[in-house]
């Protein structure tokens, strides 16, 4: 036998088993998937308007994706402009896996359909990412079906 009911039947005190039921649950926990938004982790670090029109903003954020993580396709109504700020591998939509490396440049101009990619490494990938949006729309429209 094993977990709480070992603990029980070999006579533990009930500080050993309330260990072991603790142990047993973050195993648990550890072991359940998470869900596909604790993936993808967008973190808006500024939100302003464009000083020169007052239908645009400007907002920049932190993306984070997790190892398995995949970002969606998807259009922007406005231009995203980006730096990758911690790299790894990643498998594209074509499948091939690359090499995000650090300080790598990414611009994608509004409504340029991009995404669909799989962080394939051990680690978090982060890229700090600048979009130049209008106001009145949403700031993501998914592509896929």
């Amino acid at each position: 036998m094993c977990g709480p009911i070992a603990a029980a039947s070999v006579g533990w005190p009930k500080r050993g088993r309330g260990m072991i039921r603790a142990l047993f649950l973050a195993v648990s926990l550890l072991a359940t998937p998470l869900a596909a938004e604790d993936l993808v982790q967008r973190e808006i670090l500024q939100e302003k308007p464009l000083s020169c029109s007052a239908d645009h903003v400007v907002i920049i954020s932190r993306l984070v994706l997790k190892p398995g993580g995949r970002i969606p396709l998807h259009t922007h109504p406005g231009d995203e402009h980006g730096v990758i700020s911690v790299g790894g591998p990643v498998i594209l939509p074509n499948g091939k896996e690359v090499i995000f490396a650090p300080g790598t440049p990414v611009f994608f101009p509004e409504g340029q359909v991009h995404g669909g990619v799989t962080n394939s490494g051990e680690a978090d990938l982060e890229v700090l990412t600048t979009h130049v949006l209008r106001k009145d729309a949403p700031f993501q429209t998914d592509v896929e079906n």
